[in-house]
């Protein structure tokens, strides 16, 4: 198990974005590199790990990701289209009549209106496209548009504040609760949750939910309360009666 966590925590690594601090990166590879040289390692270790650097590259992720999405938007049938066989190109074209878009083409969606030959070519210039595309979103944000990507980044880590906030609470919440021992696993198992999509252990982080997290449990605990005993039957002194 810690061997297939490696190989995300190497993948994290090996995908940082552009004009991620160096000491970061560097830092990134020292710590992985450790890692992968020990055995049996239990995959806590590893976990925690690339907890702590989540915290980190989150807020350079994000942003580029936004880059990313935002040139695929503007560029990517520019890049698509062109390799694409006339075939394919028309059938593709047919698809967005139907209301399909690009971004679904990353998703399930396709599958029934695309043969197994047309998605085998379309996942294949698929990746071609995000090659493009991130090349040419890396000139830009190395140039131009360096800016306003740090800015992005600026705004990511203002929001990954908030959201520490929210966890910190949550976890003052899991450490004060003294009754109810299962809650206290839920609230950290929930935390655990929102760490790992820092660091692509887990789905996309909502930030609804993280919002909402510490609420949720507070009503929890008092469904909790009120349940506690409704199951042991009461007991009469018959004798003091």
């Amino acid at each position: 198990m810690s061997q297939s966590t490696l190989k995300i925590f190497r993948y994290l690594y090996e995908h940082l974005p552009p004009l991620l601090p160096e000491d970061i990166s560097l830092r990134m590879k020292a710590e992985l590199e450790s890692l992968e040289t020990q055995q049996n390692i239990p995959v806590e270790k590893v976990e925690d790990v690339m907890i702590k650097f989540g915290y980190e590259v989150w807020p350079w992720n994000q942003a580029y990701k936004e880059f990313l999405e935002s040139a695929e938007n503007k560029l990517g049938e520019h890049f698509l289209l062109p390799n694409l066989n006339e075939q394919l190109r028309h059938k593709y074209l047919e698809f967005k009549e139907y209301g399909g878009t690009l971004r679904d083409m990353h998703s399930g969606r396709p599958a029934d209106f695309f043969t197994s030959d047309d998605r085998n070519e379309l996942c294949r210039e698929l990746i071609n496209m995000q090659n493009n595309l991130r090349d040419n979103v890396n000139r830009d944000i190395v140039g131009l548009d360096k800016n306003k990507y740090l800015k992005k980044v600026e705004d990511f880590y203002n929001l990954l504040e908030e959201i520490r906030g929210h966890i910190e609470n949550l976890r003052k919440l899991a450490q004060s609760e003294q009754d109810h021992p299962a809650l206290v696993g839920e609230i950290n198992a929930k935390i655990r949750d929102f760490e790992y999509s820092l660091c692509l252990l887990g789905p996309e982080l909502q930030y609804e939910a993280v919002c909402q997290a510490h609420e949720f449990f507070k009503g929890r605990k008092q469904d909790l309360s009120r349940m506690r005993g409704i199951n042991i039957p009461a007991q009469i002194d018959w004798y003091n009666n």
